[in-house]
């Protein structure tokens, strides 16, 4: 998990702790905004996994095509 995400889940455990200890209601986010956030989520796990999977065959591609210029 990225540094950003790890503070973000940390501000939202203190917020939520903080609701907790003062009897505060936390806020209310309406149904698009949630969704909104459940979208950017599975984008960037997405994005996440096709760069490491681009990563691994870019690294595999070359290593083969240095092998290739061994053999001539």
């Amino acid at each position: 998990m990225s540094v950003a995400g790890l503070k973000k889940q940390f501000h939202k455990a203190s917020q939520l702790l903080s609701e907790k200890i003062s009897g505060a209601e936390g806020t209310k986010l309406d149904e698009d905004f949630m969704e909104m956030e459940r979208k950017i989520e599975v984008t960037n796990k997405s994005v996440f996994d096709l760069l490491s999977k681009t990563t691994e065959y870019l690294q595999t591609t070359e290593l083969s095509g240095l092998g290739l210029k061994q053999h001539n």
